[in-house]
């Protein structure tokens, strides 16, 4: 009886033994996911900021936001002068990131998704940006008052529309993007002789803001407007927009000096992939030029809105 109350002490003190020797079991943890820097030069980032929320909610990987005055973002991107680095760059305008990818500020979007889900005139050729989404320069009638014959921007210069126009400041950037597409269309001698004329056929003067066009056929101020598609879709008023289109793109790119580029690429792809398949389907894609032009011609825009003194 001793020797078996021994031998099972000795046993215990072996398992004992044994298991104080062994290492214990750490559970795998996963390393945090890398943060994605964007840098936001939009006046009013609020949309962009809430869908950069749910891309969050959506992968775990976390978005630091960086905004300020549009035009100080992206010197200060070209410059390399930001801190932290960027990762990505977005803008209410193409104007900022042509600009930033003119200058060398922008490494290329490898996706096979981004060029299958956006047409070719919504990128640029060499992959340094593309659209996260766009606004067509429209003209807008009263539901009561639908002029049959104002089907293009041109048209709206004509005498016989004295007194029915109402515009928005040329300072809005789909405004300026109209006129840089009458420039590239028409020349700039004549697309400023359109400019004129919408100028002397207007109801009242120039507002500073589109929903204030929208609001003036609707007490009927006037009986047609140029507006952007998006802001009149619910206003009620019939909307028309021209072919080819006068276009302004939400635009994004990588920055060149990009700390988390996969990230920012994964970023980049789930916006993209978040847009509506029927997104572009209002722009005949056949006779559309590249939204670059805008960039390109904005200087000529402004000079010629100065000019004809459309404030």
């Amino acid at each position: 009886m001793r020797r078996l109350t021994a031998w099972v002490a000795a046993l215990a003190v072996a398992v004992l033994s044994a298991a104080c020797e062994r290492t214990p079991e750490t559970a795998t943890v996963a390393p945090p996911a890398a943060p994605v820097v964007v840098y936001v030069a939009f006046e009013d980032d609020a949309a962009v900021r809430r869908q950069l929320e749910r891309y969050t909610d959506a992968t775990g990987v976390p978005v630091i936001v960086r905004r300020g005055v549009a035009t100080d973002i992206v010197d200060d991107i070209i410059e390399n002068t930001v801190i932290p680095a960027a990762d990505i760059l977005m803008t209410q305008s193409v104007t900022g990131v042509w600009r930033a990818a003119e200058e060398g500020a922008l490494r290329p979007v490898a996706s096979e998704l981004v060029v299958a889900r956006t047409p070719s005139w919504t990128r640029d050729a060499d992959k340094l940006w593309a659209a996260t989404g766009f606004t067509a320069a429209a003209i807008i009638t009263g539901a009561k008052n639908e002029v049959d014959d104002a089907t293009t921007f041109a048209v709206l210069a004509e005498p016989r529309f004295k007194g029915e126009l109402c515009l928005s400041s040329s300072d809005l950037q789909i405004n300026r993007a109209l006129i840089v597409m009458l420039i590239d269309e028409l020349g700039v001698r004549p697309a400023e002789i359109v400019v004129r004329g919408w100028l002397q056929n207007l109801a009242v003067p120039v507002f500073t803001s589109e929903e204030q066009v929208l609001e003036a056929i609707h007490a009927g101020t006037c009986n047609i407007g140029i507006a952007s598609a998006s802001v009149a879709a619910q206003s009620g008023l019939l909307v028309h927009v021209p072919q080819p289109a006068a276009v302004e793109i939400d635009g994004i790119g990588i920055g060149r000096h990009a700390h988390n580029p996969d990230g920012a690429l994964a970023l980049v792809e789930w916006l993209i992939a978040e847009l509506p398949a029927s997104t572009f389907d209002s722009i005949d894609t056949a006779g559309q030029k590249n939204v670059g032009v805008i960039a390109w011609y904005q200087r000529d825009a402004a000079l010629l809105a100065e000019r004809a003194r459309y404030r």
